[in-house]
């Protein structure tokens, strides 16, 4: 099982001293959950959340009840497109590829210790692009 998962956050086209592939690295450990949403409409955004523990928590001035603080939450937002914001076409009833993706990641036995959150293309069968496009991760914030 992996100890890390890097999440390749895709910020093409930004100023330096950004980078165009921002990786963003986070112990397996800390996961307590994570769910997708964006469910329903096309232009939905679709997202993964992930609720972190862990050195994420923190006590409440000394206390011993942990709150929720800000940076307990990293929300991934993704897209077809590194330079804009294009949601990925999903299909009810199919496996969602984000937690695939994440479970993927979570289980992968790598000997480095770091296994990569990787995206494959979307469900779309488009005749454009009939076996779907290739998905990136645009955001991730943590709050």
């Amino acid at each position: 099982m992996s100890k890390f998962i890097q999440f390749n956050v895709q910020t093409s086209g930004t100023a330096q001293p950004a980078e165009p592939i921002a990786p963003l690295l986070i112990n397996v450990e800390d996961i307590s959950a994570f769910a997708a949403t964006g469910a329903g409409a096309v232009a939905n955004p679709k997202t993964l959340v992930i609720q972190l523990q862990g050195r994420y928590n923190r006590l409440a001035d000394g206390g011993s009840t942990i709150v929720a603080p800000a940076g307990n939450t990293l929300t991934l937002t993704f897209s077809t497109s590194t330079t804009a914001g294009a949601p990925p076409l999903t299909v009810d009833g199919q496996p969602n590829p984000f937690v695939q993706a994440m479970v993927a990641a979570m289980t992968q036995v790598v000997p480095s210790g770091v296994s990569v959150y990787q995206l494959g293309n979307d469900q779309s069968t488009a005749a454009a692009a009939p076996n779907g496009v290739q998905m990136y991760i645009r955001t991730a914030v943590l709050s």
